[in-house]
């Protein structure tokens, strides 16, 4: 998976790109290596700052996004919610394949050919 990191009013230092990737890497099992993934570190007032993730995979966007006054535990928490969509992604493709069609849809399917 391609890396790109984007820092708006911050700094993306070193330690900062290698702790994301590490962490990226978990996500590796997942996605081929064409996958792009978008990371955009945004400085708030305060002290706060705000990490988006935004993954492309053929049709699917996976995003997250977390407001943290520490971007590492932001880091982790972003994988960890990416995880949790690609899971129910996984769970809902296998219930449609061990239950086929839903019956809604075959139901308009016999109405659109009666008429």
């Amino acid at each position: 998976m391609k890396l790109d990191l984007t820092g708006l009013r911050i700094e993306v230092t070193d330690a900062i790109r290698s702790f994301t990737e590490k962490k990226i890497k978990k996500l590796d099992k997942f996605f081929d290596e064409s996958t792009i993934c978008h990371v955009t570190f945004t400085d708030k007032s305060k002290g706060k700052q705000r990490v988006d993730m935004r993954i492309e995979y053929k049709s699917r966007t996976y995003l997250a996004e977390e407001n943290t006054d520490d971007l590492y535990t932001g880091i982790e928490a972003l994988v960890t919610k990416i995880e949790g969509q690609l899971r129910k992604d996984k769970a809902m493709n296998v219930k449609k394949r061990r239950t086929g069609i839903p019956e809604t849809e075959t139901a308009e399917q016999v109405e659109d050919e009666e008429d």
